[in-house]
């Protein structure tokens, strides 16, 4: 079994020094780091985490929760997290929330039984009873893909409102003017709810009437999006576009879409927001507005661990850009013949 000694001997540092990256990485420079911990790899070098957590009240663990592990996007995201934690010498612990509170305030208290020293978290309820638990017992965390601007809890986030604002401008440049939305239920994902205030603002900006009939507020996935998709252009008074609030959502609206014998981009335009890798390899290749999430979650692993070194800190907001990523789905509106939509419509529901 290989010993401290050996880690020191391949990384040619003082046994000591390993000492420091295992109790205290971050006292230690990020070159040396790497060079113990790929030591620490070569000769398969074991510490016990455990014992060291009880004999120095720290753990070198961070705990995140994500919303969903199926969407790439929290993937990026994770990435960013566990890229930074493990250059300073931290492991991540992943909890999965479906988008449910009550998984959300569970995986919360494993974590915290797990002895993490702080948390990253995409909350499902900023006024939950358990942010308000972290924030009285004074507990490390950030949160994550948020709206939160102010207050006592550190957020990083992007601009939804802009982000939303910006896709369905996009669609009014090419002179659409039935514009609908495929958007996240509001009452899992407030970042939804801000994406459709821009939809919203937007359509009133350029003196397009709001029509509510336009907008389905669903479950994120693929499937919901195909059965959206198909839903709208059933209407008597189709949309030309749909403003998809996430990828996973305008990914099934094209596959819909197709399925219901309708070109795109041709007779419908769709956007999307996020900017998955695979947006830019299905075809029509998928506009989107992209969102930094591999950035997004370094920062918020930066922060957090701010936090976790200093007992008294200042809660910190971040919010970064989005970007409007032009590619194949949408094109300048074409008139088309009530009889096509009404071929289509009778075809979608068997008629």
């Amino acid at each position: 079994m290989s010993t401290i000694r050996d880690v020191a001997k391949i990384a040619g540092v003082s046994i000591a020094t390993v000492s420091r990256v295992i109790n205290f990485p971050e006292k230690v420079g990020i070159e040396t780091r790497k060079r113990v911990f790929r030591a620490m790899e070569v000769c398969r070098y074991k510490y016990n985490a455990l014992a060291r957590g009880f004999a120095t009240k720290r753990s070198h663990t961070f705990g995140l929760i994500v919303p969903t592990i199926t969407n790439p996007i929290f993937a990026e995201s994770t990435r960013g997290i566990q890229d930074f934690a493990n250059e300073q010498g931290y492991q991540v612990i992943l909890g999965n929330s479906d988008y449910q509170y009550e998984k959300e305030a569970k995986m919360v208290e494993v974590l915290r039984e797990r002895q993490v020293e702080g948390l990253i978290i995409t909350t499902t309820n900023l006024k939950g009873e358990t942010l308000k638990s972290l924030l009285d017992d004074r507990f490390p965390f950030v949160l994550l893909y948020s709206t939160v601007r102010r207050g006592p809890i550190s957020a990083v986030g992007v601009d939804n409102f802009l982000g939303g604002y910006r896709a369905t401008e996009h669609l009014i440049h090419f002179h659409h003017r039935r514009i609908a939305m495929l958007a996240g239920a509001f009452n899992c994902s407030d970042r939804s709810f801000h994406r459709w205030h821009g939809y919203k603002r937007c359509l009133k900006d350029n003196h397009i009437p709001y029509d509510p009939d336009l907008v389905l507020k669903t479950e994120y996935s693929l499937a919901r999006g195909r059965e959206g998709v198909k839903s709208l252009v059933s209407f008597k008074n189709p949309p030309t576009a749909i403003f998809c609030s996430n990828d996973f959502l305008a990914l099934g609206a094209m596959a819909g879409a197709r399925e219901a014998g309708i070109s795109l981009p041709q007779d419908l335009s769709i956007v999307g927001f996020d900017d998955m890798q695979i947006a830019s390899s299905v075809t029509p290749a998928l506009t989107t507005i992209r969102q930094p999430a591999y950035e997004m979650g370094e920062l918020g692993a930066k922060i957090l661990l701010h936090h976790i070194g200093n007992k008294v800190y200042k809660p910190v907001h971040k919010i970064l850009a989005t970007r409007l990523v032009i590619r194949e789905s949408t094109t300048v509106v074409r008139t088309m013949k009530k009889e096509f939509y009404k071929t289509k419509a009778m075809s979608v529901h068997g008629a």
